[in-house]
This record gives C-alpha cells, structure tokens and sequence, in this order.
C-alpha cells in the first residue's frame, strides 16, 4: 500500500490530533514532514543523516505560521548544506552555546561571573560573593583584557597562557602572590569553559602559579603597633574649622580612623570592618556579630567588644545617624568604607610615620602572635578569635565547634586590647585566661557527654566529648579522630547503650 504523502496546505489544515503523535511526510521534498500532537499542534520537521551517520530531526516551524511552500524552500537549502557535509542540528547546538558563553575570552568572563553570582560556575559550587567579583572583575580589567580578552577562546593554547603569565611577572612588577590571585582567575574562567563544553580541556591548568610562593611573614613590632594606634586615635578626632591638612598636617579622615581602631582592637578582617552594618551590634550584650554572608570563612563569626572597641562604637554610631553602615563612604553616598581604602590608608600611614609598609593582615598576624607566644593563649581560642574554621583536634569536632566560645574569647581580646592601647598595663599571666578543659578534664567531659545521651541526644554526646578532648594539649587528633569516626556509627546506629560503653572507655 502507498504511503499517504501531504501535497497541499488544504491537506495539512485538514489533519485531526490523535491520542498519540504521529507523522506524515510531504511529497516532492524527501525528508520533511509534518508532526500531529494530541494538542492539535502540526509542526513541519526536517529529518536527515548526518555525515558521521547520526540520524537528526530538526524542527522548522509550527504550521500555519510557516506555510507548506516556505517549509519546502527552507527544507531545499538545508538539504544541499547536508550534501555538502553539514549537519544543521549540531550547527544550531552550537549557536546556543554559544549565546550563552559567548566566542571572546572578555565574553566567557563575562558568562562566568553571571553564573558564579547563583554559584553555577563550578569550583565549590556556592555563589560568590560580590566583594570577591568585583576584585576579579578589576584585575581582569587590569591585567588579562587588554592582552588577552578579545582573543576567542577555544582557540587559546597552553604556550599563549604560559607568554601571558610570563610577561605579567617580568613587566608588570607585581609580588608573585599578585601574579597567582591573576592566573587563578584566568584559571577559573577558562575552566567555566571546561564545565559548559566548549573546550576540553582549561589551557592554564598548571600555569597559572609561574613563581612560588611564600609565606606572609610580616608583623609590626610594639612600637609601630602604638604608632599605628595613635595615628588612627588621632585621626579620629574631626579636624577644627580652618585646620591645615596639607603636608605634614595631613592625617587620615575620621571615618578611617575609627575604622582602623575597630580593626586592631578586635583582630578583624578589612572586610569584615568596612562593611559593617549596625544591626550586627548589640552593644548591650557587648557582641558584633558578623553574618556569615560577609565572613571569609562561611560561617558567623560572634567577636566580644571590650571597653575600647565600646567606645570607638560610640563614636563611629554618629558618624551619619541614618546610614545603616557604621563606616558610610564619604565619597559614595549610600555606600559602606571601602575595603581597599583602608589597606591604602596603612600604607600612607606607614609611609608618613616612617615604617615599613605593611597592611590591616599583618595587624591580625601581629596580635595572633603576641597573643600565643606571650599570654600563652591556645591556639584553638586565637583561631577563634580571627574568626578561622576551627581545625584543630579532631576533624569530627568541626561541626560542634560552632559554639562561639565568647568568653575565652572576650579575656582574649582583652589581653590584646591592654596590649595595644596601655602596653605598660598589659596583664601577662596566662591564667587570665579560663581553661575550658582544666582538671580532670576527662571525667567533666565524659560527664558531659553522658548527660547528652540520656536526653536521647547521640550525635551530639559524641560530638561534644571529642570536642572538649580536642582542646587539650595531651590529646592525639589523629587518634582521636578515629575514635570519633567509631562513636559517630554507634551514634547512626542508634544504640545508646554503645555510645555509653563508647564513651566510658574513654581515660
């Protein structure tokens, strides 16, 4: 029997929708058809075998809104195209692809940070922050876009990566970290090509470190810390009327300078202090604490505010009364401090007082070092108080070791605060400090411990008892995490009685 084939639009209006979807060809153009939904759309399709052999099925358009002629005229040139070894489907693919990434390296950046904005640009798969954008966004606009970024990318190769990184430390003067945060960015972006398939493979995997690295080893002394602090209380006094401020009269404004005494009395981030908002004060409780939308490390970080971060708060707090930052810009109304300001406002401030230049880290270095090799605080409590992820001891303990610790860290602050504002005063015992875990610390925290299990709560019995163990100077992490793993199952498992056994067998 023949096959029915459509000639004519009357023949195409005429067809009824089924309860499946069919198909019927169109005679005098080999290949295209029309496909009957049961919704009663009729769409013409082009099918065809690709010279690799794939079979392809390429929709043209819904009918009416294209006609039977239009549809046999579209169909006449793509299938010379097919003859010629083309393959229309894999053609369109591929102007979406490149649509959504785009065919220059400025382009594929510009598709990167888009989709890092919802954390769809691979890497940990989180969205990025806007402070961390807009850094790469400026040193691409510095650095890789007048050399690199009209270049289309699929067509960069490993040698032109590897002339880049090069060049960039031989003529652009910049410290071998600097050249690194560079290549990591070219890294990134490139790999975004990697994860969308538009590449196979990133060109810069490798290259994007060319010199190594070291680490950061500089801290003030006590006397350029004290200098440092009297320039920043100086400066946080508003200038008289008719004041000079040219020349050796220059000082830095009072937005700045309290900005900077906030930073050095409680070890924060730039960041962390530019950005400040004054919902995150609670100066009742003497308490900031910082989201962890806006800390570094992704989680909250609670810092305890001694009597001078109170009475810098005090004065920041009038400032601009309506501003919901405590540092506003003074040059971008609506605006917060901007963060790099201040790392350039240490640098004229080191210059001007005659120091080696340094910067608001190596504040947090300065104060983390006397705090461990003066005052003997631990370690643990200083990784705290700089608002790190906890690491020490145990890996178990990490998620326990949320709880914030605020009174070790309120006498750590205070020890630094003496430190740094009346060094004459400053209190050296280490037992200032409380010892979470003093005595027997492994009976308080076994009793601890089981007290958790008797309210039903494992995990958290577990967690505690490796927590607390973690902290003691006798303690073996790595044995400890073994442990930890074992009670962690007993915990899954749901058996109370073996978590208790568990942790009774502890000594």
């Amino acid at each position: 029997m023949a096959r029915l084939l459509l000639t004519t639009d009357r023949q195409i209006s005429g067809l009824k929708p089924a309860d499946k979807v069919y198909e019927i060809g169109i005679g005098g153009s080999p290949g295209l058809g029309v496909r009957v939904f049961p919704t009663g759309l009729r769409q013409f399709e082009f099918r065809y075998v690709a010279a690799n052999g794939t079979r392809r099925r390429l929709c043209l358009g819904a009918y009416p809104d294209l006609s039977l002629a239009e549809a046999r005229s579209k169909v006449a040139g793509l299938r010379i195209a097919v003859v010629d070894g083309g393959d229309p489907v894999a053609e369109k693919a591929a102007a979406r692809e490149r649509a959504r990434t785009g065919e220059t390296l400025d382009e594929l950046a510009e598709a990167y940070w888009q989709a890092a904005t919802m954390g769809l640009h691979g890497g940990r798969r989180r969205p990025k922050r806007e402070v961390t954008l807009s850094n790469e966004r400026q040193m691409w606009r510095n650095h890789i876009q007048p050399r690199l970024g009209a270049r289309p990318f699929t067509e960069l190769r490993r040698a032109d990566i590897k002339v880049f990184m090069r060049t960039l430390v031989t003529e652009s003067g910049l410290a071998a970290a600097s050249v690194a945060s560079i290549g990591s960015v070219l890294h990134a972006v490139l790999g975004f090509a990697v994860l969308e398939e538009r590449i196979e493979a990133n060109p810069a995997l490798g290259l994007a470190r060319p010199l190594a690295l070291t680490s950061r080893e500089r801290m003030f002394d006590d006397a350029a810390l004290k200098t440092l602090w009297n320039a920043a209380s100086e400066a946080s006094v508003r200038r008289a009327p008719g004041e000079k401020t040219a020349g050796i009269h220059a000082r830095l404004e009072p937005e700045m300078g309290l900005a900077i005494q906030l930073l050095m009395l409680t070890l924060t981030r730039r960041n962390e202090v530019a950005g400040a908002r004054k919902t995150e004060f609670d100066r009742t409780a003497k308490i900031w604490t910082i989201p962890s939308e806006r800390a570094k490390a992704k989680h909250q970080h609670v810092v305890p505010l001694g009597t001078d971060a109170l009475e810098v708060l005090e004065v920041a707090w009038t400032l601009d009364p309506g501003s919901p930052y405590l540092f506003p810009s003074a040059r971008s109304p609506g605006q917060h401090l901007d963060p790099h300001a201040i790392t350039r406002a240490f640098a004229r401030t080191c210059a001007r007082r005659k120091l080696a230049v340094g910067s608001p880290h190596d504040v947090r270095r300065s104060g983390a070092t006397a705090l461990t090799g003066r005052y003997g605080v631990s370690r643990f409590v200083v990784g705290l108080v700089l608002g790190h992820t906890p690491n020490e001891g145990a890996a178990v303990t990490s998620v326990y070791d949320r709880h914030t610790y605020v009174p070790e860290k309120r006498a750590a602050l205070e020890l630094w605060a003496n430190h740094l504002v009346r060094p004459g005063n400053a209190i050296t015992a280490p037992s200032a400090l409380p010892d979470p875990v003093a005595g027997t610390h492994v009976d308080e925290a076994k009793a601890r411990a089981l007290a958790l299990c008797q309210k039903g709560e494992l995990h958290e019995a577990v967690l505690s008892i490796c927590m607390d163990l973690s902290r003691h100077p006798d303690t073996a992490s790595s044995h400890l995490t073994i442990l930890g793993k074992v009670g962690l199952e007993r915990a899954a498992a749901g058996s109370r009685p073996q978590v208790e056994d568990w942790i009774s067998g502890f000594r």
